[in-house]
């Protein structure tokens, strides 16, 4: 503990109620640390990460349930309980009272139990608990899944980080000179790392090994035979392994101190080590230990298959493989842990060659699932054609088409809406040429959804019909609630009030079925549908509950979705500042997840474009490329409006012709009537005139109802082009209170070349010069940004808090409308 002693004491200043992250480079001394502190606590938890290829879906939520002797968790956990159960049980047990409870080895954590720890941090602020996770900061690159899991929780206010640093040449050297050895040299050589320097350390009559890897075979070469043995076989278990494992000579290892004894198992006393034996043991012996580990954990009771599956192959053992792996996944998945179940089949179908046709289909069918799931969508696709290729041999229509039916979501996933159409047709006629059966309703489904996505709305509401149909008739709940999600959302055009049924239906459906995604999606095309036409109450109400069921639940890839139409919803309704906000939350957090991408995109273009801010065409354009990928018309109409507006206020209007035309024609042979209004007022402003159909939405037939729907921008505009003078100035007045500066210069210019002389003044040029409304203090903040200071350093120039400088540097960054620092210095850089 040389050191360490303001760790501690940090550590000890953590009231109850928060999440702490203890950091560092392997060997650094997280746990010694950790389990420092924890000797005075009087109630403490483990739970460890295993460094299985594969680790085990929710690993530390068992061993927290074994040691605490929680009945009711491990009885949750045996019975496959739904991972919001298990979370919420978590939680009552860090509720029973005060406790520490540690996570150690993060960085090697399930996907599950990434979910599990964001579940947690937004949560403890609570309870009377103190929960500690310990990472190796060095595994946790920017793609690491943790990292997201620290991203999402960097603002949460009851999450800590503690980084752990190396030893100092001081205290290398006082560790080093009462045994003789050259301080310097061995400072060199670890670097300061505390396990390095203790590891070269317990050899002292040898000469300073190069490598830890070097100094724990010189420690284990002193062992007997017996004990040696022990090492090898130990060191092919990542964590800890069995004392009836660990066979005899063990208590020579624990002696000598290369393992460690805790309950009934033993471990290395740090990865590393266990490392550096593996990598010592023979390549000839490997497979044969393996096998001999398989074969003890096989007969054991209520093993966990990953581990299972994990030494079956490291053993080359396929058929043993091919059982375990299977079950591993389907646990893993049972929990949320899709990237693991991913990695499951992927072991499975290397071993899968000789295998019966229908078990390879069922593995890759399974496989293209979970791919899914994790995002994976590329071998999603590939394992789904492969699937689907089997199913045919066998002559399996239904199950064919049902693989191939959901492809072609994943396909309209990746924008690859084309293929995804060919695809579900496809499905279709193969169900519809075959006996009919749940196959057929779920490509009936499928079919429906892609057509009310491209807002073909007669033509979803005819084909989802038809499988809520047999979905009824086969007794699949699932694709029932599907079908109604796809029926209902096409209502939206023509009929809100039957939407808002059908819909509602649709959510039932999904609860019954314990479908978490159909609930989350129901929820959200309540929550769009209503928005798509305007109806803001209504559209709040339902993204509210679905931003709330995403967050309870973890589902942060839909929850993106809802916060993308969130933001559009607020800057249709003018509130700028936050719907600038949560566009760019939504760029900064979730890239992959292409409608969302494209909405707040969209979003933060027209916010640009209107308030005169720079670089408003970069988002546009990154939507609208994106929205050509897709070919909805719900992707194609906002991005091409928003061109158009922009080419508008920026004195181009010749080019909006080319910009909307197209799609203009789009929105009129699918009838969309307010795709319709809005790129038909565009076209005017480019000099196109357009007659107005009869379907066409009411706002843009009488424009006073503007202000009744809730749209201050559309309502300003449309007093700008009365005939009364008065009400063209009020309509001026409107859009500079909006902050719409770009928009209101357009007008104001027109206006004067009418006639009118009296204008509202103009903002002050400081206020031209500053479109996002920076405070003084917050342009100081930004002035400084631009120089890539950390907020320490800001706050050391402005004599204010670092705290402080943070909260000015989120304000910034929701006005700009961007999500990181250095694209507000980039803005700087551009506006100067």
């Amino acid at each position: 503990m040389l050191e360490r002693g303001a760790l501690l004491a940090a550590l000890g200043e953590v009231e109850p109620g928060a999440m702490v992250f203890v950091s560092g480079e392997a060997g650094i001394g997280k746990t010694s640390l950790v389990r420092a502190f924890c000797a005075d606590q009087p109630l403490v938890r483990y739970g460890f990460c295993d460094a299985l290829g594969t680790p085990r879906a929710l690993g530390p939520l068992h061993d927290i349930a074994r040691s605490s002797h929680d009945s009711a968790l491990a009885g949750l956990l045996a019975s496959g309980a739904d991972r919001h159960t298990l979370f919420t049980a978590f939680l009552d047990l860090l509720a029973a009272g005060p406790s520490v409870t540690v996570v150690e080895d993060a960085h090697w954590a399930d996907e599950a139990t990434l979910d599990l720890l964001l579940f947690v941090g937004r949560r403890i602020d609570e309870l009377p608990a103190l929960v500690i996770v310990t990472y190796r900061s060095e595994e946790v690159g920017r793609d690491h899944p943790l990292r997201r899991v620290l991203g999402d929780l960097a603002t949460a206010r009851p999450v800590r980080r503690l980084q752990v640093p190396a030893l100092t040449p001081a205290a290398v050297a006082e560790l080093a000179e009462p045994l003789g050895l050259d301080a310097d040299q061995l400072f060199a050589v670890t670097d300061g790392n505390p396990f390095f320097v203790t590891e070269a350390l317990s050899a002292p009559g040898e000469e300073l090994p190069a490598t830890v890897r070097d100094a724990v075979l010189a420690r284990a070469a002193r062992l007997g035979r017996e004990a040696r043995a022990v090492l090898d076989i130990v060191s092919l278990v990542p964590d800890r392994a069995e004392l009836a494992l660990a066979g005899k000579g063990v208590e020579e290892c624990i002696e000598s101190g290369m393992l460690l004894l805790e309950g009934q198992t033993v471990r290395f006393r740090h990865e590393l080590a266990r490392r550096a034996i593996e990598s010592d043991v023979s390549p000839v012996r490997l497979p044969v230990l393996h096998g001999e580990v398989l074969d003890y954990l096989a007969g054991l009771d209520e093993v966990d298959p990953a581990r299972l599956s994990y030494h079956a192959e490291a053993a080359g053992d396929r058929a043993a493989a091919l059982k375990y792996a299977p079950l591993a996944a389907q646990r893993a998945a049972e929990v949320g842990a899709y990237r693991q179940a991913a990695d499951h089949y992927a072991r499975a179908l290397r071993h899968v060659s000789g295998a019966s046709v229908e078990l390879q289909a069922s593995l890759w069918r399974d496989s293209a699932e979970a791919c899914d799931n994790s995002g994976y969508l590329a071998e999603s696709i590939k394992a789904s054609e492969r699937s689907a290729e089997l199913w045919a041999s066998l002559g399996e229509v239904g199950k064919q088409a049902t693989v191939m039916a959901r492809c072609s979501h994943v396909l309209w996933k990746a924008g690859r809406n084309a293929e995804a159409h060919a695809m579900a047709r496809e499905a279709v006629s193969l169900a519809e040429a075959g006996t009919p059966g749940p196959g057929l309703a779920m490509a009936y489904a499928a079919l429906a959804r892609l057509l009310m996505l491209g807002r073909d709305m007669p033509g979803a509401i005819a084909l989802g019909t038809r499988a809520a149909e047999y979905a009824e008739r086969f007794g699949d709940t699932q694709a029932l609630g599907r079908a109604l999600n796809a029926v209902g959302s096409a209502h939206w055009l023509t009929d809100p009030e039957r939407a808002v049924a059908v819909l509602t239906a649709s959510l039932d459906a999904a609860v019954e079925a314990g479908d978490q995604m159909g609930v989350a999606s129901a929820m959200t095309n309540l929550g769009s549908g209503a928005g798509e036409v305007r109806r803001y109450d209504l559209a709040d109400h339902w993204l509210a509950a679905a931003a709330e069921y995403c967050s309870d639940r973890d589902l942060d890839a839909s929850g993106s979705y809802v916060q993308a139409w969130q933001s559009r919803s607020l800057f249709e309704r003018g509130h700028w500042t936050e719907a600038g906000a949560r566009a760019a939350a939504v760029l900064a957090a979730h890239t992959q997840h292409v409608p969302s991408y494209i909405v707040a995109n969209v979003v933060l273009g027209r916010l640009r474009a209107r308030r005169g801010d720079p670089d408003a065409d970069t988002p546009l354009q990154r939507g609208w490329e994106l929205a050509v990928q897709t070919g909805d018309l719900q992707r194609l109409w906002p991005a091409a409006a928003g061109l158009a507006e922009h080419a508008w206020l920026t004195g181009k209007p010749e080019l909006i012709e080319g910009l909307v035309a197209e799609t203009y024609e789009h929105a009129v042979q699918l009838k969309h009537p307010w795709a319709v209004g809005e790129l038909a007022q565009l076209l005017r402003l480019g000099g196109v005139e357009t007659e107005l159909p009869e379907y066409v939405a009411q706002p843009y037939k009488n424009e006073e109802m503007w202000q009744e729907v809730g749209c201050p921008y559309e309502a300003a505009l449309a007093l700008t082009a009365s005939e009364d003078p008065e009400q063209q100035v009020d309509g001026l007045f409107g859009l500079q209170q909006l902050g719409a500066w770009s928009t209101a210069e357009v007008v104001a210019k027109q206006l004067r070349e009418s006639g009118i002389q009296r204008l509202p003044r103009r903002p002050r040029a400081t206020t031209r010069e500053n479109p996002a409304h920076l405070t003084d203090r917050e342009t100081e903040v930004l002035a400084l940004l631009a120089e890539d200071l950390r907020n320490v350093d800001i706050g050391a120039r402005l004599h204010i808090s670092p705290k402080t400088v943070d909260h000015h540097v989120s304000s910034i960054l929701g006005k700009l409308g961007v999500s990181s620092r250095q694209e507000a210095a980039q803005w700087v850089r551009r506006t100067r």
